[in-house]
């Protein structure tokens, strides 16, 4: 499992003052991404439209025997090109060291167009130094955000 931000004892601070932002990245930091989740549940339980959540857990591309970690600047250089690949309305959420969810409020058409934007964009993979692997579910009908959550958890992770 993917090291969470939100367990990062002992180190600098990872989100902005205002709790919304991450500070490295500056994608949406967990608290905020949860508030928008939990509004768009609630949100499709009173119209019946379903909205999507994407994952994108990223690694450095093996080099040899070892595999590097990953650097500071290629998150930046990740996140950059992710926020460039996805619309202003898209919450992208950072919530691991090296796990990115976006949610789509337009449904799983919108969120495979998606998936297929970002499998085909070779700058996302920071020079070919990095590998993707994406998964995806769709909102069920009374399912809640941590529901929804716990399924991406459990969905196979696709590279492409």
């Amino acid at each position: 499992m993917e090291e969470r931000l939100t367990h990062l004892y002992g180190h600098n601070p990872l989100f902005s003052h205002d709790g919304i932002y991450d500070s490295q990245t500056h994608l949406v930091a967990p608290p905020f991404f949860y508030e928008q989740l939990r509004r768009e549940v609630a949100l499709s339980l009173r119209t019946e439209h379903s909205f999507s959540l994407v994952k994108i857990v990223f690694d450095k591309r093996p080099s040899g025997i070892e595999t590097q970690p990953i650097r500071a600047e290629d998150i930046l250089h990740f996140s950059c090109e992710l926020r460039s690949l996805t619309r202003g309305s898209e919450c992208i959420g950072r919530l691991g060291i090296n796990e990115c969810v976006i949610l789509v409020s337009e449904g799983e058409n919108a969120a495979q167009r998606l998936i297929s934007r970002l499998y085909s964009t070779p700058s996302l993979l920071v020079n070919h130094t990095l590998q993707i692997s994406l998964s995806m579910v769709s909102s069920l009908p009374g399912e809640g955000g941590l529901e929804m959550l716990n399924r991406l958890d459990r969905a196979a992770l696709s590279t492409p």
